[in-house]
């Protein structure tokens, strides 16, 4: 419910920036149009799109930016002078204003990625979104209801004026589009090309695809392109990897997309997805029994998506949750664990553990038989869950930061004070101590007793 009033609250906020859009163009007399997603997504979701481009057919387009901006409170915005647009942040939507690419509004259009972006918005006239969008080529409404992907021009032409599109091709079969023989064809032929697009731009479209209605379509047809051997080479070795395991029934690379389809369209979970076994085409490994094992594989592939996502320039704050589940996905829970082996688990999972323990059992999804790890999974978390009832928090740590040791006890900066830290928190997963601080107050006198810990005058730490 609540996330329907969100929804109807964000669509409210994009029709007002859209009439403000309006209102500047009519007080300036100039023409404008709303064009590409945010019309197409009408008619295709019957929604508005964050997204919204502006094409202005004016010579002093400065001064239409300057009075929009002074209209919308003046928000933030970037100028892109590569791409001669200016963009504007207003919240979570983005305006991104550009001259024509034509002389007329029909050349701009045939200057245009695909056909199902031809649709237009004149804001001249704006007064109902549905009733004014208008189909200049003929051919965009089909195409968006026959769900037909292609372009409004030379296909090879389309993808050299920027190679971005071929992502973009990915997107929209992940969102079931079906691309044109001829567009297919000239996206495998083009590929080269791709690596003229910046990474971080790249980055940009590859987010749109992980978070598309069913990836592991873009990302096979990226794949079978060669996309990968060109901008990303380090993970190639995966992308046709046979999976030797009594519990997969998938190559590599297909299983991690289809565990990408299952999870929600959330990017930390979708991207871990998708290098969370990557790392099997490099860790392989027969033993004399000749059964084939991928012992640490989660450690090459939380690599590899460290360096693929600092390369593509995903948001560090993304990347480090990412890199952490894939790194932590591995989890050999059994029955016969012990109450301090499960928080041991506790304190290497600690704030994200609700996020691994999500991905775990989607990942659990995509197994042949999945029911025994699946109900494994549960266990596993009533036990987690009851000893951070009895803990009173999710994070097993030191309930004493390093300052406070060394004013109590009277020690100075150094690896002394880790060891401390280490102990106390060995100590609580251990169960021999509470983790309050009074707890772990008496357990450090104790521990510098036993250890014969001594401070000298020049405030060094001594071993007696």
């Amino acid at each position: 419910m609540a996330e329907l009033e969100n929804e109807k609250l964000e669509e409210k906020r994009i029709e007002e920036v859209l009439y403000n859009l309006s209102k500047v163009v009519k007080k300036l007399g100039i023409n404008a149009y709303v064009v590409g997603g945010l019309p197409r997504d009408i008619i295709l979701k019957g929604k508005l799109s964050h997204d919204i481009d502006v094409v202005v057919f004016d010579d002093n387009i400065h001064l239409f930016e300057g009075v929009l901006l002074k209209e919308l409170g003046n928000p933030p915005f970037v100028k892109v002078k590569n791409h001669n647009l200016t963009r504007i942040f207003i919240d979570k939507i983005t305006v991104d204003i550009t001259p024509p690419k034509g002389k007329t509004l029909e050349e701009d259009l045939k200057e245009r990625d695909f056909t199902i972006n031809t649709l237009v918005i004149p804001l001249k006239s704006l007064i109902n979104l549905s009733a004014e969008i208008l189909d200049p080529l003929g051919i965009g409404k089909q195409d968006i209801i026959s769900r037909n992907l292609r372009t409004p021009s030379n296909p090879k032409k389309a993808i050299l004026s920027d190679p971005a599109r071929i992502i973009r091709i990915a997107r929209f079969i992940s969102d079931d589009f079906v691309a044109s023989e001829g567009l297919v064809k000239a996206a495998k032929e083009k590929i080269g090309s791709i690596n003229q697009v910046p990474k971080e731009r790249q980055g940009e479209e590859l987010r749109k695809l992980f978070l598309s209605s069913k990836p592991s379509l873009g990302l096979i047809f990226l794949r079978d392109i060669g996309f990968f051997h060109y901008s990303f080479p380090k993970i190639v070795p995966a992308l046709y990897k046979d999976q030797k395991s009594p519990y997969h029934f998938e190559g590599v690379f297909e299983h991690c997309v289809r565990v990408v389809d299952i999870t929600p369209p959330d990017i930390v979970l979708r991207c871990a997805a998708f290098f969370h076994d990557i790392g099997k085409a490099f860790s392989e490994r027969v033993l004399t029994d000749g059964r084939v094992v991928y012992w640490g594989h989660e450690k090459f592939s939380a690599e590899i998506a460290n360096d693929f996502l600092s390369t593509f320039k995903f948001p560090e704050n993304e990347r480090k949750k990412i890199v952490f589940v894939v790194q932590n996905h591995m989890i050999y829970y059994s029955s016969d664990w012990s109450d301090s082996a499960v928080r041991r688990l506790i304190r290497r999972i600690g704030e994200d553990m609700n996020l691994i323990l999500k991905f775990v059992e989607y990942d659990i999804k995509a197994l042949k038989d999945p029911n025994p790890k699946l109900k494994s999974l549960e266990e596993l978390k009533t036990r987690i869950f009851d000893e951070v009832r009895k803990l009173g928090k999710a994070q097993i740590k030191c309930p004493l930061d390093g300052y406070e040791i060394q004013k109590i006890f009277g020690l100075p900066k150094g690896k002394i004070i880790g060891e401390i830290k280490k102990a106390v928190e060995e100590a609580i997963i251990e169960g021999k101590i509470k983790p309050e601080k009074s707890s772990a107050i008496e357990f450090i006198k104790k521990y510098i007793q036993e250890k014969n810990i001594i401070v000298e005058e020049k405030g060094e730490v001594e071993r007696a």
